[in-house]
């Protein structure tokens, strides 16, 4: 009997052990509990701030996306009105070169005729002095600005040849040289 009072005791001894360590273990995992209960409703507070955050990042994003589209809508329009004016503008100043320089090149050709026939004229009574007035014989002058009057004979109105034919003059300085014989 001792020795099952002795076995009884032991086991009362380990069951006291058990007991113990089941209280401890009990009392580790309620804190553990705690612990981790905290952490969750930390880590809940958290993962809702964060969603929320998103939330405002997202509503943030599409108002910006919403203007920036406005604006790129409307840039884009006055890109495309800007060049179309300025391809307008082009076809204006094209016109209006055409129109210019066709109104120089008239001008110029009205010019440079009156100029050639007031050098002819100024030939003429040049040749007219020499012949009636000083009695010299006419040389047609050599220097090169006046090439250009042996160049343009059908242009010139009556000028040909190196010295030229001015008609009229010679017409005029022999019907005169009777009157100065």
């Amino acid at each position: 009997m001792q020795i099952l009072e002795k076995c009884m005791e032991d086991m009362r001894a380990v069951y006291r052990l058990n007991e113990e360590k089941l209280d401890f273990n009990y009392r580790v995992l309620a804190e553990r509990e705690n612990v981790n209960a905290k952490v969750h409703k930390s880590l809940k507070e958290r993962k809702n701030k964060k969603q929320e955050e998103v939330r405002k990042v997202k509503k943030e994003f599409k108002v910006q996306q919403y203007h920036f589209q406005k604006e790129n809508y409307k840039l884009t329009e006055d890109y495309k009105k800007f060049t179309r004016q300025f391809k307008e503008l082009q076809k204006k100043y094209e016109r209006f070169e055409e129109s210019d320089d066709k109104r120089m090149k008239q001008v110029y050709d009205m010019n440079s005729a009156e100029a050639l026939a007031l050098a002819e004229k100024i030939m003429h009574a040049d040749k007219v002095i020499h012949i009636q007035q000083l009695n010299i014989p006419w040389k047609p002058p050599t220097d090169p600005i006046f090439n250009f009057l042996h160049k343009e004979d059908g242009a010139s109105g009556g000028m040909s040849g190196e010295a030229g034919s001015f008609k009229g003059a010679e017409s005029a300085t022999q019907g005169n040289n009777s009157l100065m014989i």
